[in-house]
């Protein structure tokens, strides 16, 4: 069944562009002509994705939504506009807008959002078909029989059960939402919503809001009240991922609603009595943070009660064989594609491998494996490529020891109070990994945009700032 798209939009050629470019992407696309039209529409019919045009006469795209949300209807919203303004911005991301576009937009990038809002929205409608079942989630997916997993498989049956809060760490692709979902799905409050945020995701000016909502009437464009993740959250659990990357004037908010249990709206005077019990995750030491007063030492202690740490996969190079299995017969299922083995000095190149992607970085290489090769038995030219791809392509410095080598050149080059090395190595990182894949697609912006999962004007901004030279 294909993908329904309602478009809608006051200029007839905007509207007739995108119907045929999407419809030639495998689209099912139907238009309107206003935002009233847009509601009426959306209203008898359902829709994968809805693109509104914000400057529409008689009733915009903000009012819109607005209507659409009022009468239950909680298809992704895309607004198109050819005002790219920071309140254009922030007013359409407060709203639960999946995104917005600029005009003039480019038809591949829109086809590209398309694709990601469906793909988004029909991953939250299969978790909310399951939030009134009671889940017992089994510690399946957490895979590994190493001493160290073993005592996280501990740490999860003592405090799942226990309403006490958790401080999951680890590196990226260590596996800190599975263990978010094991101790959440078996716990008293399954049968409640477990809501997810990624702090690093969502821009600074929009935190305040996601977590603890607003008020109708608190900045423009808000036309109705709009719950928080802590309400969203309640007699449920909150995860908040990448708690490290959270501002500190938000630090001492989040600390009081946690202690008092309650939280004040944006643009709201009377507090609202809130219970979730929070899971917070990082990659960062935050005890080195608290150090280095870039995060507040009370909600370190309020958060760190129970601490379960997730070890890198380079450190437990025992369980590689067992996720090898785990995966090579979960992706098979999944993909509907005949079992693949592989073979022997395929095994051993992957038991071999640092990982620094962890376990996201082998799964995404089965994934790859399972997909591109021909054979029924995975070779070690072909798992020697795939790990390659996954390294992009094998020229980006992202090991620890490149890492490491590359700060102490810092050091013994930069000014000697180092208080810009973080920008620097990151900077420098970052040139290089755009300089590369501009290299490998020579020079194709779309490409090189998909590729690094973000817009071609954002890339065209990093090329600006990090003044990389275009061949």
């Amino acid at each position: 069944m294909k993908n329904r798209i309602l478009i809608a939009d006051d200029e007839e050629d905007i509207r007739w562009i995108l119907k045929t470019s999407l419809e030639k992407s495998g689209f099912e696309v139907e238009c309107a002509e206003n935002g009233e039209d847009a509601v009426v529409k959306a209203s008898e019919e359902i829709y994968s994705l809805i693109l509104l045009d914000i400057n529409m006469p008689d009733m915009n795209g903000f009012e819109a939504l607005t209507q659409l949300r009022k009468r239950k209807i909680d298809s992704p919203i895309i607004f198109i506009t050819a005002q790219n303004t920071v309140s254009n911005a922030i007013d359409s991301m407060q709203l639960g807008a999946y995104d917005y576009l600029t005009k003039p937009f480019d038809l591949e990038e829109v086809k590209l959002f398309a694709e990601r809002a469906i793909k988004n929205y029909n991953s939250e409608k299969k978790i909310k078909s399951s939030e009134s079942i009671e889940e017992d989630i089994s510690l399946e997916e957490i895979v590994g029989s190493s001493s160290d997993m073993l005592n996280v498989y501990k740490l999860i049956g003592r405090t799942a059960s226990k309403d006490i809060t958790v401080l999951i760490t680890g590196e990226s692709g260590t596996g800190k939402e599975l263990i978010t979902r094991a101790i959440h799905y078996n716990s008293p409050r399954r049968k409640k919503r477990l809501v997810s945020v990624n702090i690093s995701a969502i821009p600074k000016e929009l935190m305040e809001s996601e977590l603890f909502g607003y008020e109708k009437g608190a900045f423009t464009g808000a036309a109705a009240l709009k719950k928080g993740r802590f309400e969203e959250a309640d007699e449920g659990t909150l995860h908040m991922d990448e708690i490290g990357e959270l501002s500190t004037d938000l630090q001492s908010k989040l600390l009081r609603a946690i202690e008092e249990k309650q939280i004040y709206r944006l643009g709201g005077e009377k507090p609202v009595s809130v219970n979730p019990r929070i899971i917070a995750s990082t990659n960062k030491n935050l005890r080195k943070a608290v150090m280095e007063g870039c995060f507040r030492e009370d909600l370190f202690y309020r958060l760190n009660v129970i601490s379960i740490n997730l070890p890198p996969l380079r450190e437990r190079k025992e369980d590689i064989s067992e996720l090898l299995k785990h995966f090579l017969k979960k992706y098979s299922s999944e993909f509907g594609i005949e079992k693949k083995v592989l073979s022997s000095e395929a095994e051993q190149l992957l038991t071999k491998h640092n990982w620094p992607g962890n376990v996201r970085e082998l799964e995404n290489t089965i994934k790859r494996l399972l997909i591109l090769s021909p054979n029924s038995i995975i070779s070690s030219k072909e798992t020697e490529e795939a790990i390659d791809s996954q390294n992009s392509y094998g020229e980006v410095q992202t090991t620890e020891k490149k890492t490491e080598e590359l700060v102490q050149i810092m050091v013994e080059n930069s000014d000697p109070s180092l208080q810009n090395i973080h920008e620097q190595v990151i900077g420098k990182v970052e040139k290089q990994l755009i300089k590369t894949i501009l290299e490998k697609t020579d020079g194709n912006m779309k490409q090189a945009a998909a590729i690094l999962g973000i817009n071609r004007n954002t890339l065209s901004k990093k090329i600006n700032d990090l003044k990389i030279e275009k061949n």
